[in-house]
């Protein structure tokens, strides 16, 4: 079911520029992850602790009247958190590793913008796709790094590659260029397993159109 959503919004990103009077754009952000609590059942414990990333890619903005548009885009990402645990392997020990993944972002969104007269603000929702294609773990300790698994994988891994989020923002266009303030809320589960955890996100971008 994801991969038929991810080819659906790889296919309207082709098809819309034949019929939109829109514009192509570059993007890159700052991002804070958030991860959820893990939850089993009754009980809930902070697994995740906050970490920085990055992404950066394209944007095609289409407009269907002077203010109200449909955004789709695609990024590059690269997002890191730590986990809370503690490593003792060989009898070499170190705790709360760094978590990062590689991987592509797809979001979808509708946005309106008001004009005022001193500026314009632009505000809009939509759904995001994720895939990561690589991800680990980051330890000070060589020997650790080289033998402990990854997150991904039917054996050791725990993590699951496609995850689908809500986003929602505010931007502030001047000129050629847009500043945006997002957030994303997990929808669907990261982690395999009976436990439950989403990913969140706060981030920071900036746009410049062609």
């Amino acid at each position: 079911m994801k991969q038929k959503m991810t080819l659906l919004l790889l296919s309207l990103l082709a098809v819309l520029p034949l019929y939109a009077d829109g514009l192509w754009g570059a993007r890159a952000a700052l991002d804070i992850n958030v991860p959820g609590k893990w939850h089993v059942g009754d009980m809930s414990h902070k697994n995740y602790h906050s970490g920085l990333g990055f992404s950066a890619g394209g944007v095609y903005t289409h407009y269907f009247t002077d203010n109200f548009f449909l955004e789709p885009s695609l990024s590059l990402f690269y997002d890191t958190y730590k986990e809370e645990m503690i490593i003792d392997f060989s009898n070499e020990s170190e705790s709360d590793p760094t978590v990062y993944k590689v991987g592509l972002r797809l979001p979808l969104v509708v946005g309106y913008t008001f004009d005022f007269d001193a500026f314009s603000l632009s505000v809009f929702i939509g759904p995001e796709l994720n895939y990561a294609f690589a991800g680990g773990y980051r330890f000070h300790n060589n020997h650790l790094q080289d033998e402990y698994f990854g997150i991904f994988g039917k054996d050791a891994g725990h993590q699951r590659h496609f995850t689908c989020a809500w986003k929602a923002g505010v931007g502030f266009p001047f000129s050629d260029w847009r500043v945006d303030l997002e957030t994303s809320l997990g929808l669907t589960d990261m982690i395999k397993g009976p436990a439950s955890c989403k990913e969140n996100r706060v981030s920071i971008s900036l746009l410049r159109y062609f």
